[in-house]
């Protein structure tokens, strides 16, 4: 008997060390219709939670997820009103994901009909805990008056009638003073400043032996890498594997791999071949950084630099564009074959080189938190793979003696 109650005791004391909780806020969650909303969803202790089953669901529609993620991967949701509208995020920039019990939900192009309970369930091996968030959602442009029934058409009508006139006097000064200085508004040369620096050529050639003295040996991460990915033995070479058959819709954004060394703070360079002998080079890449821990990539959507993503994208026929907010499209001639990156973290620059050609192609500026590690797509359907090269040692120049019209010693010495 007393033997049974050890083994009770010992179980009870087992089941309460994994246990957690599920934490949400204690208010409603306001957004308005046509926007995306987080609602944020963590657990408590914090853990990592990639092998946990993280399930989304409405009010008794446990078998119609708005999302379900388990075996460490999301899955497709069949709910038509949520299929392609809900994936995971971040709660806020300090989240570290999944890796930090982050579980959190985003929720695209909210409906009217999205209002209401919205119910979080966490599992796991002797573990479970599920809690609510209710989603308040707005219209805009809505206007009640209870004690008029013509009382939001006033309304309207005058909002209107005001936005109008004050957008005619804005458009009439603006105008005005663009005539009169000559200049243009602070915001318009910011944002043409922004993209020039994006997209801005740099004239003459690039020293790559330059670069090479910030040179980093990179590897990939094999643990985080996609099952439909095959990856060599020396963790440098990654391409999609014989078994998947492209359909051809689209770029397949999960397939990113990811680099198994992080940096937060100082420059590192590295190179990566697009193109194999006898092969043309490839089509398809995505070459960049991630913030560390954020493995989990559905669509383009969800790769943006507030979600701790930053890449250049080789698309085929659709051509080379970033992930900037707004997106850049890029025309590269000739295609590269080998790519330089350049990640300076203290100066939030990400740059990238045409190695063979010695020219830069653009540089993207941000500002980056935490450790930051890189990134690689190898696209899919494509001859070549993708290879990470190990950067040859930087060439030193020769240094010259100073010619001098004197020579240094003289036998011609006169007697005192």
């Amino acid at each position: 008997m007393l033997s049974i109650i050890v083994v009770l005791l010992v179980n009870l004391l087992i089941e309460t060390s994994v246990s957690f909780t599920v934490v949400v806020p204690g208010d409603p969650i306001a957004a308005h219709v046509g926007s995306t909303v987080i609602v944020p969803c963590w657990i408590s202790p914090a853990e990592n939670a990639e092998a946990l089953e993280i399930c989304w669901y409405r009010h008794d529609q446990f078998s119609n997820p708005v999302l379900l993620y388990n075996h460490g991967k999301l899955q497709d949701v069949q709910e038509e009103p949520y299929r392609n509208r809900s994936s995971l995020a971040l709660r806020s920039d300090q989240s570290g994901g999944l890796n930090d019990g982050d579980v959190s939900l985003r929720l695209e192009k909210l409906r009217v009909q999205d209002e209401g309970s919205f119910h979080c369930e966490v599992s796991g091996d002797r573990k479970y805990d599920s809690k609510v968030v209710d989603l308040k959602i707005t219209e805009r442009g809505s206007f009640s008056d209870p004690s008029d029934s013509s009382g939001p058409w006033k309304a309207l009508f005058f909002s209107v009638l005001t936005c109008a006139l004050l957008g005619l006097v804005g458009l009439i000064l603006y105008k005005y003073r663009e005539k009169l200085t000559g200049k243009k508004p602070a915001k318009e040369i910011c944002e043409e400043e922004t993209l020039e620096r994006l997209t801005k050529e740099v004239v003459g050639d690039i020293n790559i032996e330059e670069l090479r003295k910030h040179a980093v040996e990179i590897t990939i991460d094999r643990e985080h890498l996609h099952p439909d990915l095959k990856l060599s033995k020396d963790c440098k070479t990654v391409r999609d594997s014989k078994d998947y058959h492209h359909t051809g819709e689209g770029f397949p954004f999960q397939f990113c791999a990811f680099g198994a060394q992080r940096f937060t703070s100082g420059r590192h360079y590295w190179e990566v071949e697009l193109a194999h002998p006898s092969n043309p080079p490839k089509n398809y890449w995505l070459i960049g950084v991630v913030k560390h821990g954020h493995f989990t990539t559905r669509d383009r959507s969800a790769l943006t630099p507030s979600a701790g993503f930053w890449f250049l994208c080789s698309d085929g026929p659709h051509g080379f564009y970033t992930n900037t907010e707004p997106p850049v499209k890029l025309s590269l001639t000739p295609r590269p074959e080998r790519l330089g990156v350049l990640l300076d973290y203290d100066e939030g620059l990400l740059s990238f080189y045409n190695v063979k050609e010695s020219k830069h192609l653009l540089t993207i500026s941000s500002r980056f938190s935490g450790s930051v590690g890189p990134l690689f797509n190898p696209g899919a359907g494509d001859q070549s793979p993708l290879t990470i090269l190990d950067c040859p040692e930087p060439v030193e120049a020769p240094v010259e003696l100073p010619q001098s019209s004197q020579p240094l010693l003289s036998n011609n010495s006169s007697d005192a």
